[in-house]
């Protein structure tokens, strides 16, 4: 009876044991299938990481030493008198020392490099490699990292090659956390049991028994509920995935997966973006201190917060640097001197510690029109701009300022643009009062009339098409015109006062509204909106007379491209904010190619318009600015619409166009011109950053010459009643007189000739 039940209870066992068998080798056939495709595309996502642009420094570039210090702090580096290592730097009375960090540029890695950069005034004078002394042609400085474009699963990452990080960090990770790494098959079951006496004998948990590879499909694909089913779904991942991947991918995986603690709302994970979450280092730069404190993280990110519980992260730093001593992965000086140091982690608790919303914007607007593959987020992105920091941060302080100053009841609001006309390139945007918060983006959206600031253009285009110049006389003279309703209109001055005949220079720069209606007129309204639109706007314009002072509705965004192309010899180019994009690992998705630039005006008519912008600021209405220029060249042209309801400065120097808007968003009056409202912000803004000189060399075939100031007629160079301006040469008679006439000659000369 005995051996029938035996036997009985024996096949039972068995066939069971065989449809579990069959159960277990069919779950981990469908664990392969699945699993294997998932783990090798769609292992984790991982941002669009958005920097600033890099500094680039070459001899005789305009760069003030004070200037390059701040950029230095702003990047993240400690000033001191030891350089040895990358990330700190030296002054002395006229030279920088900076160790730079190993960073990777759009274009390809550059290793750390220790430089001398000495100064002369506002210029660089050389850049000498150290200590070797050979002279640089040119030197990078690494961006700053402005923003992200976060995944749907809020998970941040900078995901890095396993050739890039330092072998201490993963020999120390394995013998923290997974000794057996390389010898067993996912699953160590003598580590579960060594996990399980130790537990035992202390009556607590104090040794987890999970491999590298289990932690990692713990992290990436199931919850953290302790059940039996969820290790037995563990232990069965954990072996499909280490027999189909070899050792390294998982190691790469875990350390590019892997929980550091969280930046607000977002999860920082991977070795690689939380040494710059923790220390603004790149892995390969931490040190020995640095890299015992992350991996003796990786057990409780929150537990171990070095910001919030520092001493409790420095004794579980301390026990990882005894592991490393014990392992001989670190000498005895080493780990003296390692457990003596501070934890000197950042002090901000935000991976971008100062973003830029309203360039932000302009990004993610750039980004649409950018063919990208659908999955970036499977490689992530590294989006680098044109953003200067240091712009940045003038415009915002500066425009934040006058804010303040103008608008105390909160309702006066503003933007600004700043861009390089010679590249077609943003350099810093702010689209409002609040330049840190995100919201609308007046410097993008807000379309408001433009007044006096058409006033060059409508000059180039007439000089363009009919060939006159600053010498030609217009009469500032009353006008009636027919209006978009049939009604009569009847433009005045800002004085109401009328000068007759004087050159179009004049009435430049001193912002007259009738000479600039009978000029425009003169080239057509049609041609007008014709040119508006060969300079890059695209919003409604109305084809009605009142165009002439600055009727359109345009954004600061807007006039920014229009006065550029007047500043880059008469051609049209778009402006830009992204300059590349790659994968975080360095593979290029796109590069700007500089844009074919679209001739609109002749070089000529482009440098006659800022020489009177020149003379705007020189002697005419802007020239309350001077006081700002330190004795720098810079063109401008103020703006003023009806009832005071929106203030407009552009100012141009060497290399970039400043637009500043003020106003309100209800439309309001705010009792502010050009030149006592945005014009402040445009001089505050160049108080802190001095430009550099408007190049006015005339080109040929202009020359300098004397003309009469109401007639417009050459005259003798030294007649002391005409105005100097460049012109189309012309030889003069010799007998020609200070009023522009040829003078009589006496009875003496009609016989004898003289």
């Amino acid at each position: 009876m005995k051996s029938r039940w035996f036997q009985y209870l024996f096949w039972t066992s068995f066939k069971i044991g065989l449809v579990l068998i069959a159960v277990i080798g069919l779950y981990a056939i469908y664990l392969d299938a699945s699993l294997s495709r998932h783990f090798s595309n769609d292992r984790y996502q991982a941002p669009a990481l958005v920097y600033a642009g890099e500094v680039s420094l070459e001899k005789n570039h305009p760069m003030r030493l004070q200037r390059f210090v701040d950029i230095l702090e702003r990047v993240g580096y400690e000033r001191s008198s030891n350089t040895q290592q990358s990330g700190y730097y030296s002054v002395g009375e006229r030279n920088v020392m900076v160790h730079r960090r190993p960073f990777d540029f759009s274009d390809g890695p550059q290793m750390s490099q220790r430089v001398q950069i000495n100064f002369r005034g506002d210029r660089i004078e050389s850049i000498k490699s150290w200590p070797s002394g050979s002279e640089l042609k040119r030197f990078r400085l690494e961006p700053e990292l402005i923003g992200r474009i976060s995944t749907l699963s809020k998970e941040d990452r900078l995901l890095v090659g396993l050739e890039v990080v330092p072998n201490l960090l993963i020999e120390t990770l394995l013998k923290v956390e997974d000794q057996e790494f390389y010898h067993h098959q996912g699953v160590s079951p003598w580590s579960i049991l060594r996990a399980l006496v130790a537990n035992v004998k202390a009556e607590r948990t104090v040794q987890g028994g999970s491999t590298l590879t289990q932690q990692l499909v713990k992290n990436i694909y199931l919850t953290r509920e302790q059940t039996l089913w969820r290790k037995f779904h563990e232990a069965m991942m954990s072996l499909v995935i280490d027999y189909r991947f070899d050792k390294n991918t998982i190691l790469e995986t875990y350390l590019n997966e892997v929980y550091f603690g969280q930046d607000g709302s977002n999860a920082i994970h991977g070795i690689g973006l939380a040494s710059q979450f923790y220390f603004g280092k790149q892995v390969q730069e931490l040190s020995p201190s640095e890299i015992a404190l992350m991996v003796g993280m990786i057990k409780g990110p929150s537990y171990y917060d070095p910001r919030r519980f520092p001493e409790r992260a420095r004794q579980r730093r301390d026990t990882v640097l005894k592991v490393m001593f014990e392992n001989d992965l670190v000498g005895k000086k080493n780990y003296v001197s390692a457990v003596k140091q501070t934890l000197d982690v950042k002090e901000s608790r935000r991976l971008v510690e100062h973003p830029y919303p309203h360039y932000m914007d302009l990004v993610r607007r750039e980004m649409k029109r950018i063919m990208l593959p659908e999955d970036w987020q499977d490689t992530g992105l590294k989006i680098f701009t044109h953003l200067q920091v240091d712009v940045q941060n003038a415009v915002q302080r500066s425009l934040a300022q006058q804010l303040l100053t103008d608008g105390e009841d909160q309702t006066l609001e503003g933007a600004m643009v700043v861009a390089d006309y010679r590249t077609g390139t943003v350099s810093a945007l702010a689209g409002g009062r609040l330049s840190q918060a995100i919201g609308y983006n007046r410097a993008l959206l807000a379309l408001r009339p433009i007044g006096s600031l058409m006033k060059p253009i409508i000059y180039a285009a007439a000089m363009q098409d009919s060939g006159i110049g600053l010498n030609t006389p217009v009469a500032d003279e009353p006008i009636t015109l027919s209006d978009k309703g049939g009604e009569q209109w009847k433009p005045q001055n800002y004085d109401k006062k009328f000068d007759g005949s004087l050159l179009l220079y004049h009435a430049l720069v001193q912002s007259r509204n009738l000479p600039a209606v009978r000029v425009g007129m003169e080239v057509g309204i049609d041609q007008l909106v014709s040119y508006l639109r060969e300079l890059g706007v695209t919003t409604p314009l109305q084809a009605y007379p009142s165009l002439t002072l600055g009727s359109a509705s345009l954004s600061p965004m807007a006039v920014t491209r229009i006065y550029t192309a007047l500043m880059n010899n008469g051609h049209y180019q778009p402006l830009a904010a992204v300059s590349s994009i790659t994968t975080h690992q360095g593979d290029v998705l796109y590069r700007r190619e500089p844009p074919k630039a679209k001739k609109v005006f002749d070089q000529s008519v482009s440098y006659l318009t800022r020489y009177g912008l020149h003379g705007v600021v020189a002697e005419g209405t802007a020239s309350s600015l001077q006081s700002a220029l330190a004795g720098q060249v810079v063109g401008g042209k103020t703006g003023t619409t009806n009832d005071y309801r929106d203030s407009w400065f552009v100012a141009a120097d060497g290399e970039q166009v400043v637009t500043v808007w003020l106003g309100r968003d209800d439309n309001q009056p705010v009792g502010l011109t050009g030149s006592s409202g945005a014009l402040k912000v445009a001089a505050d803004f160049y108080e802190y950053l001095p430009p550099l000189s408007m190049a006015l060399d005339v080109p040929e075939p202009l020359q300098i010459q004397n003309f009469h100031p109401t007639t417009g007629q050459r005259i003798p160079g030294d007649c002391d009643n005409g105005r100097e301006l460049p012109a189309e040469a012309i030889r003069l008679p010799g007998d020609m007189t200070c009023e522009g006439n040829i003078r009589e000659k006496s009875w003496w000369e009609r016989l004898f000739g003289g």
